[in-house]
């Protein structure tokens, strides 16, 4: 099964009633313009080529006048639907960077205004340029200073949340100033914030 190629249809039809017919002398003349186009799954993606039209007489089905031919293939835009597959994409761009716009917003508030339970997705570049993925989240807050559990696993890939045998390690927390946390959003160290989760989580999982 062939899922993309090109294709042709038509874009336009025209019926000229002032034209008389060489052939039988009868007055109509309808022209039929083409456009082929590149398709995806018989989504069309963009035009291709160029417009070929065609005449036949309304009586007999004569074809004739190259003049009139020109003409209206000069006077015919190529339809919006013919860019389907693009607007398809642009708009799946658009509310990709919509999201991601709205999801930075959010993650600028939650580091602004932390609260217990909160987690912070990490991503820390190391010497040698490779990533590390983990995951620290709230235990507790006094004043301007935050209580933070580490994930007990570490990852070298991206992970959005901590695998199943992952956990929050109770006895390894360290404490930061609510400004050394701004400052790791700035700096990109902190990916991710997560809150108001539904138990069962591995982001509540503690031992």
């Amino acid at each position: 099964m062939i899922f993309f190629g090109i294709r042709k249809s038509r874009i336009k039809k025209y019926d000229d009633y002032h034209i008389k017919c060489e052939n039988c002398d009868g007055f109509g003349e309808r022209f039929l313009v083409y456009q082929e186009y590149f398709h995806i799954f018989f989504i069309p993606i963009r035009p291709v080529g160029f417009k070929t039209i065609k005449s036949v007489c309304l009586n007999c089905n004569y074809a004739f006048n190259e003049q009139k031919l020109n003409h209206y293939s000069s006077i015919t835009r190529k339809p919006i639907w013919l860019y389907t597959g693009l607007i398809l994409l642009a708009g799946f761009i658009i509310v990709l960077v919509g999201a991601h716009i709205i999801g930075q917003r959010r993650v600028a508030e939650f580091v602004a205004n932390p609260q217990i339970g909160d987690v912070y997705r990490i991503r820390q570049t190391n010497d040698d340029g490779s990533r590390t993925f983990y995951f620290l989240k709230i235990q507790n807050i006094e004043s301007d200073t935050v209580e933070l559990l580490q994930s007990y696993f570490e990852y070298s890939r991206f992970v959005s949340r901590p695998t199943e045998s992952n956990f929050f390690v109770r006895d390894y927390y360290f404490r930061v100033l609510k400004s050394d946390i701004k400052d790791w959003r700035e700096s990109g160290f902190i990916d991710w914030v997560y809150r108001e989760f539904v138990a069962p989580s591995r982001f509540i999982e503690e031992k």
